[in-house]
């Protein structure tokens, strides 16, 4: 993570979604920030791209995407 990414207000709420809740599905992203399961997976998606989150292998039965904010996010934010 260089310089400073811009980031939807989709992606913002489900960085804190995940922060209070992660990690989590894009299904549950969309349930506990109260958006659309297609926003919530652009969201992630766009989390991702910037270096925010990661995608992890659940150990889930439907292969569903789990995803969860990175370490180095989460470093960055305690020092703001």
């Amino acid at each position: 993570m260089s310089g400073t990414v811009q980031l939807s207000c989709h992606a913002k709420l489900a960085r804190v979604v995940l922060d209070n809740r992660g990690p989590l599905s894009p299904a549950e992203v969309a349930s506990e920030a109260r958006i659309d399961e297609d926003e919530a997976r652009d969201a992630l998606a766009e989390l991702a791209d910037a270096g925010y989150a990661e995608c992890v292998c659940g150990v889930c039965e439907t292969r569903e995407q789990v995803y969860q904010l990175d370490e180095d996010a989460r470093d960055v934010d305690a020092r703001a």
